[in-house]
């Protein structure tokens, strides 16, 4: 089976749904408005906007609205790979899976893509008006240039996903693990609490992470900064090259392991 094929079946799959569930395609479209709404509710309530300003150098409408779609665009890509394996273990299609002839590395890059498309929709909805609003014609170019970074952000992420969810579900299959893992990734992005205002701890383990550079690229765009972008965006790109084998031999000893378990399907 081609990559092409893979891909057209990831699409029919997640589209499929999406146009049978409207209310999905809607919380597609409403999600960076509602988060950002309910967290500059919080932030009122406990703080001021003004020293946010100060403390980051953006509006915290801008901030947060562009946060909470780079959170959506990049654990997009994490989520459905490392959520895939369980999917399948729970409907009982993992058996299949594991014997077919299928190339796993080409169905994991294959896996996010469609939601990656659909991060597209959601910056057209999202970003854009709300950056042509406060910055004119230069913010919808900005937005572009955003919501660029944020797929390849997503992207980027692919080999990062595929590592840990092999290492995962080789130690534990449980739910409960997953929803330990995605917070510890959301804070260590960097994405709603900058890295560079991070401990020295923090921000080491959030250098392994590929796109936690593109989130801090994109966060430098705005506060004006311009240089040493693309820098940040080489190393996450040597560090999603650098993942690429790790997650091939993760996944392969996983799949080894449910082969030897005899891939119990409850």
């Amino acid at each position: 089976m081609s990559y092409l094929e893979l891909v057209k079946a990831e699409y029919k799959l997640v589209y499929g749904e999406l146009l049978r569930r409207k209310s999905a395609f809607i919380s597609l479209i409403m999600y960076p408005y509602l988060f950002t709404g309910f967290t500059l509710f919080l932030g009122y309530a406990i703080g001021s906007p003004q020293s946010f300003s100060e403390k980051i150098g953006v509006d915290p409408l801008i901030y947060l609205i562009t946060a909470s779609y780079l959170m959506f665009s990049i654990l997009v890509a994490i989520g459905d790979i490392l959520w895939r394996p369980l999917n399948d273990l729970w409907v009982g299609t993992l058996p299949y899976i594991i014997a077919s002839p299928v190339n796993r590395v080409k169905l994991y890059f294959a896996i996010p893509l469609p939601r990656l498309t659909g991060v597209i929709i959601m910056g057209s909805t999202s970003i854009a008006p709300v950056y042509l609003w406060f910055y004119g014609l230069s913010g919808l170019i900005v937005s572009f240039i955003v919501i660029g970074l944020s797929i390849l952000g997503g992207l980027l992420m692919i080999t990062f996903a595929i590592t840990t969810a092999g290492l995962i579900h080789s130690m534990s299959e449980s739910w409960r693990v997953l929803n330990i893992v995605r917070p510890i990734l959301m804070i260590l992005l960097g994405i709603y609490y900058p890295r560079f205002l991070m401990p020295l701890s923090g921000y080491i383990l959030s250098s392994i992470i590929p796109s936690s550079h593109v989130v801090e690229a994109v966060q430098r765009i705005l506060m004006g900064g311009y240089n040493n972008l693309h820098v940040l965006l080489v190393i996450a790109i040597v560090l999603a090259l650098l993942y690429t084998p790790l997650g091939k031999n993760s996944i392969f000893y996983w799949e080894k392991k449910k082969a030897k378990e005899g891939v119990k399907t409850g």
